[in-house]
């Protein structure tokens, strides 16, 4: 048996998918360790793991991030604000995190260190020598950012072109805006990493997430990602990891009348937008009121929000949560920000979409949903009710969308993640050198805290 030590960043759409991997690796008999915040805490336990928080200085609580880096809300755009949480929430943390992996490592001599996409404080131990550390892994957690002779920028939600032309505008896109839009976030890594006495990073900040981990396993088919002729051997697509089968639940008592004929419409802001219900989940309700073949539930991830208390037309439903493991076999359509595990689970079952995305990656999920022809990317994050109901009715009267969802289900159906995951860090413990000798306590990274 082996030793796993899991790190997440704390965020929970990152740190749930680590956990499931956990519970996974625990279950087949292996120690695995979880370091990520105290806010999760319990639930890391419930996996079997042990359980070492981050230091005080980052282990705060996600819902708290507002209070604890007022600055940005008060930047004027949605990109400065991107940059910020770049800087401050995830390099500013490198100096933290790895000093708690090398506590960890001191008496817990780990096989390999698995962590999510965005978890920065490896980059230190990726950057040294290899001697000194053992096998790192990262699992891609949302939609695969790696720049490409074959696709636009990432973040720009263009689809790919591997044409002669679209190549030439690939590689000016791909060196000009990463300038132009994250040259500062750039600078900002490499002066934190080369102040601690270690190299710059020899890749785009967010080609180097998934270049310089010994693996990256990404959490998808290949049939829902731009294909690109130069991929690393490194990058592997080890299908959806999706949500665990839901336990004692109790189905509602109206829940037979999902199966009565009408279309099934379901509703999400996802895990953490649901301050304002007027981005998706108002307008959803609005577009489809009264449609007789329509009824709609909108999940809110929480308490109701009060807007909608007074508002639910009487062909919906609005709820808290209910299990995607139970409710997707019975929707006809899913309305979402785009969200990469609740695109994926609908995708397993051959649900197409209507996606709305417009903070973080979620344009680019966007784009991957209607690049593959399963769903339509609104292209912006606060539509209409007219554009929704448009493209509701388009996804339930048109055979394409949901036939092309239906493909991508037979292709993620061939996948089983947990198993897939589990493969190859088996076989990267049998290749890995015999022994690793760790290095002492590393220079401090000197981030500059708003």
């Amino acid at each position: 048996m082996a030793r796993y030590l899991i790190a997440a960043t704390a965020l929970p759409g990152h740190v749930l998918p680590m956990l499931a991997i956990a519970q996974h690796l625990v279950n087949l008999g292996h120690e695995v360790r979880v370091h990520t915040a105290s806010r999760f805490r319990a639930q890391a336990e419930a996996t079997g793991a042990s359980f070492t928080a981050f230091d005080a200085a980052i282990d705060f609580d996600y819902r708290e991030l507002d209070q604890r880096f007022p600055q940005r809300q008060r930047l004027p755009s949605a990109h400065a604000q991107l940059c910020f949480g770049l800087k401050h929430f995830f390099a500013d943390a490198m100096a933290a995190q790895r000093a708690g992996l090398g506590a960890i490592l001191q008496d817990f001599e780990a096989d390999a260190i698995v962590v999510d996409t965005m978890f920065c404080g490896t980059f230190p131990l990726l950057l040294g020598p290899r001697e000194h550390r053992p096998t790192i892994v990262a699992i891609g957690i949302s939609a695969l950012p790696l720049s490409s002779c074959d696709t636009a920028f990432f973040g720009t939600a263009l689809p790919p072109s591997s044409t002669p032309e679209g190549r030439v505008r690939n590689r000016a896109m791909n060196a000009n805006l990463k300038q132009a839009m994250f040259g500062e976030v750039q600078r900002y890594f490499d002066a934190l990493l080369t102040c601690a006495g270690l190299p710059a990073l020899p890749d785009f900040f967010i080609d180097a997430m998934v270049k310089l981990p010994d693996l990256y396993l990404q959490l998808t088919a290949a049939s829902f990602e731009y294909p690109r002729s130069d991929l690393p051997a490194s990058v592997r697509f080890v299908g959806p990891l999706l949500a665990p089968a839901s336990r004692d639940f109790t189905p509602p008592d109206w829940w037979h009348e999902l199966d009565d004929g009408r279309s099934v419409v379901l509703v999400t802001q996802g895990t953490l937008a649901n301050q304002n219900p007027a981005q998706l989940i108002g307008p959803t309700l609005q577009a489809l009121a009264g449609v007789k073949d329509i009824q709609v539930i909108a999940t809110t991830g929480g308490p109701l929000p009060a807007a909608l208390n007074m508002a639910v037309p009487a062909n919906a439903r609005v709820l808290p949560f209910l299990p995607y493991d139970r409710l997707l076999p019975k929707v006809h359509a899913m309305v979402t920000n785009g969200g990469y595990g609740s695109v994926n689970h609908a995708l397993s079952l051959g649900v197409p979409l209507v996606v709305a995305g417009a903070t973080e990656e979620k344009p680019e999920i966007a784009a991957r949903v209607a690049w593959s022809g399963a769903g339509i990317n609104l292209g912006n994050g606060q539509p209409s009710a007219r554009q929704i109901g448009d493209a509701v009715r388009r996804l339930l009267s048109e055979p394409s969308y949901r036939q092309r969802a239906g493909v991508l289900r037979e292709d993620f159906a061939r996948h089983h993640a947990l198993t897939e995951i589990t493969t190859a860090l088996t076989a990267l413990r049998e290749a890995a050198p015999e022994s690793v000798e760790m290095a002492g306590t590393p220079e401090p990274i000197q981030g500059n805290r708003p």
